[in-house]
């Protein structure tokens, strides 16, 4: 085996996996290179990565352009604390802007989606005073910190049995879940388009009649991510937005999963034509390296002194510079109308296999925000996830990773 850097022995490996802490189960072998769509196991073993790490990496594995223009800022400067301006913080901050609509004026970094996620949050709890709750959608998922863990579907009971963020009940006492727009399920048993969207009716009866005091905001994923790949509907956003309106409510999107470029769109904003208050953004815009961000409107009130919102990594230069360059190829590549277009490539394949292997019960997009459903009966929708956890498995076997998502009971 080549000795890649800090490399040691399969028995060593084995030992060190008791010490740490990961909240989730062990999937997959150690993966000591990456190269474009592709990871390297100790081995040798190729793996196509069809989740590009959690949906980080839009550029794939070993960008040579990101890591030199990460390599050139880092020899400069790679730390700087949240307080001191840089060249690359500020010049993404005017990127940013320059690729969203008219209106946005404002943006904070953060280290990770779940915090991004959380700052967003604070926006809204600075310009609504008043307010101390938040309403988001069955299988939202929207980080795992504390106040985001009170906003998914893991603090529920959706699986059968109580997911893992029910240990921090204590600190879940803010949100108000409502129906999602999750047409190959709906809730009230109609069919897409002909139900006037009862699911928006619904956060607004709760809006109105189910929540004590003003409602801060409403976060919601334009394309709910690990809660099942469950875009929402033509028309639903408009028709949400169109109530947070009324009700002097903000609109939050978590952007996470479906910005840079993944729906087709540089945002999902863009696909669906609605515009939230707040957006949240990370994952793919530093192609690996460890950043996101909240852009707000300028009709709010931003975060107004040093205790607000500011950590110690919230600067970074190198990841700010990674960033950079990752849009500029985004640009320059037009990365997003080749998701779009290959998009509908990939969907046309599936639902050609959906003819010969009824298990795939749905296939939804957009772009490639793709996910398939696997169900035991086509007709009943019963789903089959232990049959989608071994097709995970499977697929891992032979060289492919994907991403195991959704709340469907074992």
């Amino acid at each position: 085996m080549q000795n890649y850097p800090n490399s040691f022995d399969t028995a060593t490996e084995q030992a060190l996996k008791e010490h740490v802490m990961f909240g989730g189960p062990w999937r997959g072998p150690l993966i000591v290179r990456g190269e474009g769509v592709y990871c390297y196991d100790r081995d040798g073993k190729a793996y196509l990565d069809f989740e590009s790490q959690a949906w980080s990496l839009a550029l794939g594995f070993g960008n040579k352009e990101v890591m030199n223009a990460a390599f050139e800022q880092a020899q400069f400067l790679y730390h700087m604390k949240g307080g001191l301006n840089t060249f690359p913080r500020l010049k993404l901050v005017d990127k940013i802007l320059s690729l969203v609509p008219d209106g946005f004026d404002r943006v904070s970094f953060e280290p990770s989606g779940s915090i991004a996620n959380e700052a967003a949050m604070k926006i809204a709890m600075i310009n609504q005073p008043d307010a101390r709750y938040f309403i988001s959608l069955y299988h939202a998922f929207h980080g795992n910190t504390l106040a985001t863990s009170a906003a998914g579907w893991h603090a529920t009971k959706a699986k059968g049995t109580y997911g893992g963020g029910k240990k921090y009940i204590g600190f879940m006492q803010n949100f108000v879940r409502v129906p999602n727009p999750y047409c190959y399920r709906c809730p009230y048993g109609k069919e897409c388009g002909s139900c006037d969207y009862l699911c928006a009716r619904e956060l607004r009866n709760t809006i109105q009649y189910g929540v004590s005091g003003p409602v801060a905001a409403v976060i919601l994923e334009p394309v709910q991510g690990s809660g099942g790949q469950i875009p929402c509907p033509p028309g639903y956003l408009a028709r949400v937005r169109e109530i947070c309106d009324e009700f002097g409510t903000l609109l939050i999107f978590d952007e996470m999963q479906t910005g840079f470029g993944r729906c087709g769109t540089m945002f999902a904003m863009d696909h669906f034509g609605v515009v939230p208050d707040i957006f949240t953004i990370g994952k793919a815009m530093g192609n690996g390296f460890p950043i996101a961000g909240t852009v707000i409107n300028k009709k709010l009130k931003g975060f107004q002194d040093g205790t607000d919102d500011n950590f110690t990594f919230c600067n970074n230069p190198m990841a700010q510079a990674a960033a950079l360059k990752t849009i500029e190829i985004m640009l320059r590549d037009k990365v997003p109308e080749n998701a779009r277009a290959m998009g509908e490539v990939l969907t046309k394949g599936l639902t050609e296999l959906q003819q010969k292997y009824p298990v795939l019960g749905d296939i939804r997009g957009p772009g490639l925000h793709i996910g398939v459903e696997i169900v035991k009966d086509p007709e009943t929708k019963e789903p089959d996830a232990a049959l989608a956890a071994a097709i995970y498995e499977n697929g891992l076997a032979n060289g492919v990773i994907m991403g195991l998502a959704g709340s469907s009971p074992m």
